[in-house]
């Protein structure tokens, strides 16, 4: 009976380990979330389409405006510290609370909420 103790706890550490070690791995470092949009950075009416990935904890988001890959764009987002940063899903929305037809940019983390205006063709970072 304790050898089958010591087996089931065994095998879930050796399970647990595996699937950390594999979400470590160059295969699921990154967390990809393409987003869809018409931000007001298209040239036609194909919105434009948004990767927000996780790089070692650090935050970066991809615009291919109207689809057009030969005019990407790159935007550094935060920096995520703290134990399993690496592992943290990032997930991007828009919202146009003025109705302008260029909206904002959030970047949702961790209970987190980054705000990224839409400025002058380009997201920068909201200043208070």
């Amino acid at each position: 009976m304790l050898l089958m103790l010591f087996i089931v706890i065994s095998g879930s550490l050796l399970l647990g380990w595996v699937q950390n070690r594999l979400r470590r791995s160059a295969l699921w470092t990154a967390t990809h979330v393409p987003a869809r949009r018409i931000c007001g950075h298209e040239t036609g009416n194909v919105p434009s389409h948004f990767i927000a990935l996780n790089l070692q904890g650090q935050i970066d988001i991809i615009e291919l405006p109207g689809g057009d890959a030969t005019h990407a764009r790159m935007y550094v987002g935060p920096r995520i510290y703290g134990t399993g940063a690496d592992l943290v899903s990032v997930t991007l929305r828009f919202i146009d609370p003025a109705h302008t037809h260029h909206p904002e940019m959030l970047i949702l983390f961790q209970n987190t909420q980054i705000v990224f205006a839409n400025v002058q063709g380009t997201f920068r970072p909201a200043t208070p």
